[in-house]
């Protein structure tokens, strides 16, 4: 088993990803700002900006969006399904990964989406 911790999450004491064979557990990812670090306010922008986020991580470990796996979608609110959608088509127009949607409080009131979920290695 392999413990890969990438910023800014190794400052959190927590895994970025978890290698088990081959899979590979992934921590959970937001996108409230944009590269310039600029506050993304629609779920639609944060949406697309969580998995740039994770896709750049996956990335660092020789990964990309295409070996995802599973992903749980985590919204602030329920009402954002489908404007979350939206931008999840952005993101993939095929080789869809399995998804779950939940709800969940989070402790940052501008963040209205977070993901988790496992990916394979080739």
């Amino acid at each position: 088993m392999k413990r890969i911790a990438i910023k800014p999450y190794d400052t959190f004491d927590i895994s970025t990803f978890v290698i088990h064979g081959n899979t590979v557990h992934i921590g959970h990812f937001g996108g409230m700002y944009n590269s310039a670090g600029e506050q993304l306010g629609t779920i639609e922008e944060q949406t697309v900006q969580t998995f740039r986020n994770l896709e750049r991580s996956l990335n660092e470990i020789n990964l990309s969006l295409k070996n995802l796996l599973k992903v749980t979608v985590i919204l602030k609110d329920i009402a954002d399904f489908q404007g979350m959608h939206t931008g999840w088509k952005q993101v993939f127009s095929s080789n869809y990964p399995v998804r779950t949607t939940i709800t969940s409080d989070f402790i940052d009131d501008h963040c209205l989406i977070q993901i988790d979920g496992v990916a394979g290695i080739e």
